[in-house]
C-alpha cells in the first residue's frame, strides 16, 4: 500500500500548495508572480491527476481533471498579457504610452480573472477539485492488493519515451504540435519532481532535462503568442505611438522565430 499512500500524499501536498497560491493571488493580484505560481501549481496538480488515471476510479479522475483544466483556462490570457508586458518593459526603447497600454490591458484582464475565480460557481468547483485530489478513490483491485512500484515506474518510462521521441522528431514550424509537445514535457517534469522518490534516483535528471526542453520550446511558443496578440490589438483604433511599438514588437518576435526555425533546420 506504500505506493498508493505516497501518491496520495503528493496529491494532497500539491492541492494544499494550489490553495495557498490562490490565496496569495487574491491578496496581491498585481504581483504577476502570484498568478504564475497559482497556474504552475494547478497545472502540476493536473499532471499528477493525469498520471494516476490508470489506478484511480475513472469518474473521479475525469471530474478532477475537467475542473482543473477549466480553472487554468480562465487564467491563460492574463498570463499571456503578463508575458507580453514583461517583454515590453525589458525593451529600453518602449515608449511610455506603450508601457501604459500594456499595463492597462493586463490590469483589465486581471480584474476579469479575479471576478471569475471569486464567483460562487468557480469557488464551489475549486473546492470540489481540492476535495477530490485530497481523497482519491483507487480502483478496487489496487485498493485491496496495492500497487507495485514497478508499475508506477513503467508508466513514467512510457511518458518519457513518448515525449523523447516527439522532441527528437519535432518540427518547430508546426505550431500546434510544438505547443502540445511542450505541455507534455511539462507533465513529465512535474511528475518527476513530485514523485521522484517513487520513480528512482534518475528522476531528478529527467526533470531537469525536461525543464530545459520546456524553456526552449516556451520561447518559441511565447513568440507566436506575442505575434498573435499584436495582430489582435492592432485591429483597434490606437494612438500612433502604441501602434508603432506594437508593430516593432511583432517584428522582433518574427525575427526571433525566423532565426530559431532556421537554426533548427540547419541542425537537422
Amino acid at each position: 500500500m506504500r505506493t498508493l499512500v505516497r501518491m496520495q500524499e503528493a496529491l494532497t501536498q500539491k492541492a494544499e500548495a494550489v490553495e495557498r497560491h490562490r490565496e496569495d493571488f487574491f491578496a496581491n493580484p498585481e504581483d504577476i508572480e502570484t498568478i504564475h505560481h497559482f497556474r504552475t501549481n494547478t497545472r502540476s496538480l493536473r499532471s499528477y491527476v493525469a498520471f494516476v488515471k490508470p489506478w484511480q476510479k475513472a469518474k473521479q479522475n475525469g471530474e478532477t481533471q475537467a475542473i482543473l483544466k477549466e480553472i487554468v483556462r480562465h487564467t491563460s490570457r492574463l498570463r499571456e498579457l503578463d508575458v507580453f508586458e514583461k517583454q515590453a518593459r525589458s525593451d529600453p526603447d518602449s515608449s511610455p504610452e506603450f508601457l501604459e497600454f500594456c499595463g492597462q490591458e493586463a490590469s483589465q484582464e486581471r480584474a476579469k480573472v479575479l471576478k471569475i475565480l471569486l464567483s460562487k460557481r468557480t469557488m464551489r468547483a475549486f473546492e470540489r477539485a481540492m476535495e477530490l485530489a485530497k481523497s482519491v478513490e483507487w480502483k478496487k483491485r489496487y485498493a485491496k492488493h496495492g500497487l507495485p512500484q514497478s508499475m508506477v515506474r513503467a508508466r513514467f518510462d512510457d511518458m518519457v519515451e513518448s515525449v523523447g521521441f516527439d522532441l527528437a522528431t519535432l518540427r518547430l514550424c508546426d505550431a500546434e504540435r510544438t505547443h502540445d509537445v511542450r505541455k507534455r514535457a511539462k507533465r513529465v517534469r512535474y511528475v518527476a519532481e513530485g514523485l521522484g522518490d517513487l520513480l528512482g534516483e534518475d528522476a531528478v535528471g529527467i526533470a531537469k532535462g525536461m525543464e530545459a526542453h520546456q524553456d526552449d520550446l516556451g520561447d518559441v511558443c511565447d513568440a507566436r503568442v506575442n505575434i498573435g496578440l499584436v495582430g489582435e490589438l492592432l485591429r483597434r483604433d490606437l494612438p500612433e505611438a502604441v501602434a508603432v511599438d506594437l508593430n516593432l514588437t511583432r517584428a522582433r518576435n518574427e525575427v526571433f522565430l525566423y532565426e530559431t526555425l532556421r537554426k533548427r533546420v540547419a541542425q537537422d
